[in-house]
């Protein structure tokens, strides 16, 4: 009995959850829990295309997408929940599964496709490789550590800092601009500006600042991470160029590492891109192992029009029509 790959129904949550659940991806141990992994699958019934594999009535595989219901942007995401296959099949049924999901979103606009993996997952990384993906985004591992001392330079940052942690974040996504990264220096600042406000309100978060001779040229921001209760991430991580290779860092992120520690986590999480040299090498030479990965494929939107139904009959010679 043949591999069909159909649409994704309800009927399918429960033995998605339980296919979910026994990958158990690394990262991400709160999957590894079925209930937790039921109701993340329940929750993004919906939110975009969804398909799955089925074989001889037993589901095999699924993978879906969330889009957001603006037209307009090109994204389209594939969250860690949000797909899963049988061992030692996984390249057969994910190549079947994007097959059918690809088209449905370029249908829709959607010609940037992103998926969340676990580093640990070679299986499900060369399937997606030989599918056109790479490694855009990288999630590091370390374990947390109290320091022994106390950073003068560094202190918690507060309201009258906005401005300053606004700066540089926009100076950060600007060098995201330059070669080899060449990420459009595009940031909704207002809602930056939001988040930055609520995370100086509550204790749970932390944004930390370095300074030198009295101005904020650092900060490191860090909160619970909500894949994986032993971890505290660290979001946006910043060091002006004026005070680059001094240091700062590495003192912000021994700051945030011992901030984590005295809070009962074991691990400290960050995420960077794989095309960024400076943050490939700071966060990897700081003790900082893969352990997730989010990888691209970015399809040429001239598909839209340049499709199956584009007509080359004014190209080509006089002639009878050979039978299609």
């Amino acid at each position: 009995m043949g591999l069909d790959v159909v649409p994704f129904e309800g009927r399918l949550v429960e033995p998605a959850a339980v296919l979910l659940a026994g990958g158990r991806p690394d990262g991400a141990p709160d999957l590894a829990d079925p209930a937790v992994a039921r109701r993340l699958v329940a929750a993004w019934q919906g939110t975009g295309p969804a398909v799955a594999a089925v074989e001889g009535g037993e589901l095999v595989g699924f993978l879906a997408a969330s889009v957001d219901g603006v037209p307009g942007p090109q994204r389209a995401s594939v969250r860690l929940q949000q797909h899963a296959a049988v061992a030692g099949r996984k390249r057969e049924v994910y190549r079947r599964l994007y097959s059918a999901l690809a088209g449905e979103l370029a249908a829709v606009g959607r010609f940037e496709h992103t998926i969340a993996v676990p580093a640990a997952d070679g299986e499900v990384t060369t399937a997606l490789f030989e599918l056109g993906f790479g490694i855009d985004q990288i999630k590091g591992l370390r374990s947390a550590r109290a320091s022994s001392g106390e950073a003068t330079r560094l202190r918690e940052a507060g309201p009258a800092d906005l401005r300053r942690l606004l700066e540089l974040t926009v100076e950060l996504q600007q060098f995201h601009a330059t070669s080899p990264i060449l990420r459009p220096a595009l940031l909704d600042v207002p809602a930056i500006r939001n988040g930055f406000l609520a995370a100086l309100g509550d204790d749970r978060h932390l944004i930390l600042v370095a300074e030198e001779h009295g101005h904020v040229v650092g900060m490191m921001q860090a909160e619970p991470d909500k894949r994986n209760h032993s971890a505290a991430v660290i979001g946006i991580a910043s060091v002006s160029a004026c005070a680059r290779s001094r240091g700062l860092g590495t003192a912000l992120l021994a700051g945030v590492s011992d901030w984590a520690a005295r809070r009962g986590f074991a691990n400290v999480a960050a995420g960077w891109s794989s095309a960024n040299p400076v943050s490939d090498a700071f966060w990897r030479g700081r003790g900082f192992t893969p352990i997730g990965y989010t990888l691209t494929r970015l399809i040429d939107a001239r598909v839209a029009w340049a499709g199956s139904g584009l007509s080359y009959a004014h190209h080509l010679p006089d002639g009878p029509a050979l039978p299609s």
